[in-house]
Formats: C-alpha cells, sequence, structure tokens
C-alpha cells in the first residue's frame, strides 16, 4: 500500500516566522565580539584620557577648554539652571532602565523580533561599563567651576552624552530599518540630534564636563552602537535591516 505521509501538510512545522521569539539575535561569537569591542573601546578611551589628563590640561588648549566652562558658570540664571536640571534628564539612569522597560514590550510587539531592543539595550551596557572603567582608570577632575549636580564618578569621558548617543540614534536608526517613510524616519532623526545636544549643553553648562568629555562621550556612544551592529549582523549573522536578505 502506497504510504500518505510522504507529503505531510506544510503547516506540520511551525513556520520561521512564528517562532521569532525562539531566535536570539546573538550567537557565541556575537557575544565575543561584546567582549572584545568593550576591551578596545575602553583601552583607546584610558589612552586617550590620560594623554588628556598628563599632556592637554597644562597646554594652552586646555585652558581654552576650562575657559569655556568658566564662561557659561559666570552667566548662569535661575532660570537657566533649572531649565539645565530638566534638560540632563533624557540621558539620566533612571530615564534610561525606564525607557529601555518600557520599548520591550513595545518593539516586541510592533516587530516581533529582539533584535532591536537587544541592539539598543545591548549598547547602554557596553557604554555604562566602557565609561565606568575608562573614567576610573583616568580619573580626570571635574572642571574649575562649581558643579551644579553631585557625581561619584570622574570627568572623562561623558556618561550622560554617550547615553543620550547610544539611546536616540539607536531609536533613529532602529526607525531605519524598518520603514523608509520619511515622515516616520524625519522625527527620529531629528530627535537624535536634538537630545543628545540638549544634553551636552546642560553638563557644560552645570560645571560637570570639559568640551573633551563631550566628544569623548560623543565618540564613546557611536563605538557601542558600532560593536552592537557588528555583533549583530556581521558576527552573529541577524540582519537587523528587515528588507536585508
Amino acid at each position: 500500500m502506497r504510504s500518505t505521509v510522504d507529503n505531510p501538510p506544510s503547516d506540520a512545522t511551525p513556520a520561521a516566522e512564528d517562532r521569532w521569539w525562539a531566535e536570539s539575535p546573538l550567537d557565541r561569537h556575537g557575544a565575543l565580539a561584546m567582549g572584545i569591542g568593550y576591551v578596545s573601546m575602553t583601552a583607546a578611551l584610558t589612552v586617550v584620557g590620560i594623554l588628556i589628563v598628563s599632556l592637554w590640561e597644562g597646554s594652552w588648549f586646555g585652558a581654552r577648554d576650562a575657559d569655556i566652562n568658566r564662561w557659561l558658570a559666570d552667566r548662569r540664571t535661575a532660570t537657566w539652571t533649572t531649565l539645565s536640571d530638566y534638560a540632563s534628564m533624557p540621558s539620566d539612569t533612571i530615564t534610561m532602565v525606564v525607557a529601555s522597560a518600557v520599548l520591550l514590550p513595545v518593539f516586541l510587539w510592533a516587530f516581533r523580533r529582539w533584535h532591536d531592543w537587544v541592539f539598543i539595550v545591548g549598547a547602554l551596557v557596553l557604554e555604562l561599563t566602557t565609561f565606568l572603567t575608562a573614567s576610573t582608570l583616568v580619573g580626570r577632575d571635574r572642571p574649575p567651576v562649581e558643579q551644579l549636580d553631585g557625581a561619584p564618578t570622574d570627568s572623562f569621558p561623558s556618561g550622560h552624552v554617550a547615553a543620550a548617543v547610544v539611546f536616540y540614534v539607536g531609536l533613529a536608526l532602529v526607525a531605519t530599518w524598518h520603514t523608509s517613510d520619511r515622515r516616520v524616519q524625519v522625527p527620529f532623526v531629528a530627535l537624535a540630534v536634538a537630545a543628545p545636544t540638549i544634553v551636552i549643553a546642560s553638563r557644560l553648562y552645570r560645571g560637570m564636563h570639559y568640551v573633551t568629555d563631550v566628544v569623548g562621550g560623543i565618540t564613546l556612544g557611536l563605538s557601542a552602537l558600532a560593536v552592537m551592529w557588528i555583533a549583530i549582523e556581521r558576527v552573529s549573522g541577524r540582519p537587523l535591516r528587515v528588507d536585508s536578505d
């Protein structure tokens, strides 16, 4: 008798897209790439930070770096001081934690994959661990003005700026991966520029960082995003752009 099960129904096995929750955006090689990225970024920032402390700060350029903070401190007003406090909030630790928690169900519902959330949160973790390590090793003092915030870490690089770059630029990248509609892309790109700019202005005004710290923070944030992109798409082979092959 001829078997009737040679060609099982096409719906006998769940389609790959129906098991999106089981697909990890990272494999062990991707996790290793993250570790290598952390070591590389920490080493680079530490070397640059030590050079800034030992050579830059005592130079004419270092004096001009500090003059920017003095200029801003001399022009503080009660109104601008209050506004600057709010302007730091987009990248405060509590803001990043709450926003990351909110993004998880939103991204899973909208995109039906882990990739986008892991990309942003993984970059935030890389940024934070690199910042904490490099800041401790460099040990740069805060600018020579009154600081309007308390901070347990040192000045270089700026963790607030790095977190703002990771989160808001990361959101813009996710938007471009999922749609080519400019009506969606443009607001996220504008936010990716505006939010870090506001945070930068706030941290300088409040005497928490030099301009060179800000540059270090921008570099760290962009580097963390690049490492996560490499770890997920290039190393683990999980395309981030939805129309990728």
